[in-house]
């Protein structure tokens, strides 16, 4: 059977999500691509791992985001499954800037197709802060975005591993905070990542569902499976001043899901050389 981007159309797909991501996802979807998304409201995803290191993610990014809607699939009995994954860290090329890392797909089981896509943005208030009972933080809540944007506290060197996260609310930060100096002289707040907690995560997953959406309705021009995008670079970025090759890549490389074909693309951003500060020439 050939497979086209209507192909999705009223279709019931199932969203692999406990963290409200909902709200982001459900309605490019809904509105661009004709399904209809339906959300358990028992699937624990945090069998896969917890940001907050309770339970560690066995497997690598991507590999959790395909367990994750294989296992949902299997467990509710859908064909189609979205899931979503996301890291936080140091930028790829700006280091010293944190950098929220998203991976979304979706996975056609009847047709044994997975069409991923990821963004990676700076529009994130990820950081924490280690404090004794006479230490100020009201600049770390500020930076943080709290209270609109959930935050964690844990006791530190603690036996009884103390951690209360999605707190919203001035006073019972206060109250959790001393309560976690009840267990130790040390404790860490954090930024809550998860996506009910994170209005600037929930941001960035709704602009990944809007391109992966886009990605689904592009269709290969030989075989017309949907999913045809980039699924690779090639070339580096000649610096713009002393031209040594950066890693910057220089043009895309887009593949179809099924058959053989490929063509290239420019960059999405229009550069053809590298500023010199991705240069390890000249800022090594």
């Amino acid at each position: 059977m050939e497979v086209t981007p209507m192909h999705y159309q009223n279709q019931r797909v199932l969203l692999a999500s406990k963290h409200q991501k909902e709200k982001a996802i459900q309605p490019p979807f809904e509105e661009k691509l004709g399904c209809f998304i339906h959300v358990p409201a028992d699937y624990d995803t945090d069998q896969f791992g917890t940001f907050t290191g309770e339970i560690p993610r066995k497997a690598s990014a991507y590999e959790t985001l395909i367990l994750k809607a294989k296992a949902a699939a299997k467990q509710f009995g859908y064909r189609y499954v979205i899931s979503s994954e996301g890291s936080f860290g140091p930028h790829p090329q700006l280091y010293f800037c944190p950098a929220d890392t998203e991976l979304m797909a979706f996975v056609d089981l009847d047709n044994d197709l997975i069409i991923a896509e990821h963004e990676v943005s700076t529009e994130t208030n990820y950081s924490h802060i280690d404090i004794s009972a006479t230490d100020d933080y009201e600049a770390f809540l500020n930076k943080a975005k709290f209270p609109s944007h959930g935050i964690i506290v844990r006791a530190l060197n603690s036996e009884e591993n103390y951690i209360q996260k999605g707190i919203c609310e001035p006073e019972q930060l206060k109250t959790t905070i001393q309560k976690a100096f009840t267990y130790s002289t040390t404790i860490r707040l954090e930024t809550d990542m998860r996506a009910m907690m994170n209005p600037l995560r929930m941001n960035v997953i709704n602009k990944l569902a809007v391109k992966l959406v886009h990605r689904i309705q592009q269709h290969c021009p030989q075989c017309h499976t949907p999913g045809f995008g980039k699924i690779s670079a090639e070339g580096h970025l000649a610096c713009i001043s002393c031209g040594t090759p950066t890693e910057l890549y220089l043009r895309k490389v887009l593949n179809c899901l099924k058959c053989e074909f490929k063509t290239y693309q420019a960059r999405d951003d229009g550069l053809e050389f590298a500023e010199q500060r991705y240069c390890p020439y000249c800022n090594p």
